[in-house]
């Protein structure tokens, strides 16, 4: 879709329209909407009882309810990248384009609200 447009903005010689178009907010964020669901959709193809193991994981009125059941939220989507081995948070902040701060705010607020804060991440990790 990205590449189609560029390519009829070019052949038109709509150059100026085009480096504009390159920094549009609107353009990165879509992009960004695109990579979301292609992660979750991924993600819980291979690990398709993600949710309900990471809410077993929670204490009860901390569980997680998605709208949609194939859209992670935020907060689970930073586990599904520790899940598969990224641990970092500086990592997972380039990966889902969020500061350090915010990435390691969400960790410690899920963490609080888990049953077992110490091992929290352990039993994330852990392969089914």
């Amino acid at each position: 879709m990205y590449r189609k447009m560029v390519r009829n903005h070019i052949t038109s010689n709509k150059y100026k329209a085009l480096l504009d178009l390159t920094k549009s907010k609107q353009i990165k964020d879509n992009e960004l909407k695109i990579f979301y669901k292609n992660f979750d959709e991924a993600f819980l193809k291979i690990y398709p009882n993600y949710v309900t193991d990471f809410n077993s994981l929670m204490k009860e009125n901390h569980q997680f309810i998605l709208n949609n059941k194939n859209e992670l939220n935020t907060e689970l989507r930073i586990f599904a990248l520790v899940r598969i081995g990224i641990s970092s948070s500086s990592k997972i902040s380039k990966i889902l384009r969020y500061s350090v701060n915010t990435i390691y705010n969400y960790r410690a607020g899920v963490k609080n609200n888990s049953i077992d804060r110490e091992d929290f991440e352990l039993f994330v990790k852990k392969p089914e």
